[in-house]
């Protein structure tokens, strides 16, 4: 594959477009976070400063973001917080600290199942996706780190638990995309909770969120043996289904339907997930076969060249549970919803920002 084509698109996708533009979001969050590492990594002032003006735009002129909705109890808008915490180590600029700040505390108060997660939103009550894991619990984790005294990281370690005990299929040996443990969702399994689906993006997002915990915990007075574990374990069990070419399905175990395809985003973050646990020791080092494989498999089969702009394709736009607060559609998370009733799209973020992660890890992986 040519790395070059990959930095392009990197360069290209600076310009807010295809789906995203300067707001509070998470998947902005995560394309931000792709331009973070490169900084981290490779000492790129340019990858900062871009990030730097992206979130800078967002304040007002009384210094808040009005983006953020703390009357509203929603997962993903704690995800664009993670990046705040660099921007506030080097630029020492209250307005960052006062956001981290506010998040926290809504986190404390945060509505929670009877078991002690998260709900994913308040208009989800009593629901857990596995998307949830990676919006909240890396800033949870920091946070903690970085500013309190006592640093107990039980209740996130708790959460993780808590996600494989709750969404594990004993049959496939895959964790499914959400639960209600309320058990009233027209969606769920009435005796497991489960939603009926393996998504490839929610497992990616499980992964990558169980990898950067990992990351943040070096150093901490914790035992992670148990996230390590579960970590090896997810990998262990989901590489069994990886596509000759490198790919995972949209919906994962389904690999024999024929209108089922091999998606990008999901691949992506596993690949991110594989490799960077590979490098930090989580995982064994004969994974990281698997991970490049994930990587460059997306980049042969998906990114391609058109009117001098690098592109991504075979992205899922969006998937969810339940009815969609925006457009009101009803999700029903059936096979055909999964596979039809989401567009595919191309360059759209949440496949973007884990190539950039991925790509990094790439870039790691050949020059150690």
């Amino acid at each position: 594959m040519s790395f070059t084509m990959i930095q392009v698109l990197k360069e290209q996708y600076k310009e807010p477009k295809d789906g995203y533009s300067v707001k509070w979001a998470y998947v902005e969050a995560c394309i931000l976070k792709g331009y973070l590492d490169s900084y981290e990594y490779f000492g790129n002032e340019a990858d900062y400063l871009y990030v730097k003006q992206f979130v800078d735009q967002m304040y007002d002129v009384n210094g808040d973001i009005p983006g953020i909705r703390l009357d509203k109890y929603n997962i993903d808008q704690i995800r664009m917080g993670s990046v705040l915490f660099q921007l506030y180590q080097i630029e020492q600029d209250l307005r960052y600290k006062q956001v981290l700040d506010l998040l926290y505390e809504q986190l404390k108060v945060y509505p929670r199942t009877k078991s002690g997660s998260f709900w994913h939103k308040d208009n989800y009550p009593n629901q857990v996706w596995l998307d949830g894991l990676y919006m909240g619990q890396p800033f949870y984790v920091q946070y903690i780190k970085q500013f309190e005294d006592v640093k107990n990281y039980s209740d996130t370690i708790h959460q993780f638990i808590n996600a494989r005990k709750f969404l594990y299929d004993d049959q496939t040996h895959l964790l499914k995309h959400a639960y209600d443990e309320s058990r009233e969702m027209f969606w769920c399994d009435k005796v497991t909770g489960h939603s009926p689906h393996v998504w490839c993006r929610a497992i990616g997002w499980y992964v990558m969120a169980l990898v950067d915990v990992l990351e943040l915990l070096e150093g901490e007075n914790v035992d992670r043996e148990q996230l390590v574990e579960l970590l090896r374990e997810t990998i262990e069990e989901t590489v069994v289904y990886q596509h000759d070419d490198g790919m995972w399905y949209q919906v994962v175990n389904m690999q024999d339907k024929e209108d089922n395809y091999l998606e990008s985003s999901g691949t992506l973050m596993l690949s991110y997930a594989i490799l960077k646990g590979v490098r930090l020791g989580y995982l064994p080092n004969r994974l990281a076969v698997h991970g490049e494989k994930a990587f460059q498999g997306t980049v042969d089969r998906y990114v391609y060249e058109q009117d001098s702009e690098v592109r991504l394709a075979g992205i899922c736009k969006s998937a969810g549970l339940g009815r969609n607060p925006d457009t009101g559609i009803v999700r029903d998370g059936s096979y055909h919803y999964y596979i039809h009733g989401e567009r595919i799209v191309e360059n759209n973020g949440h496949g973007v920002a884990p190539l950039i992660m991925a790509f990094h890890e790439m870039l790691l992986l050949n020059k150690g």
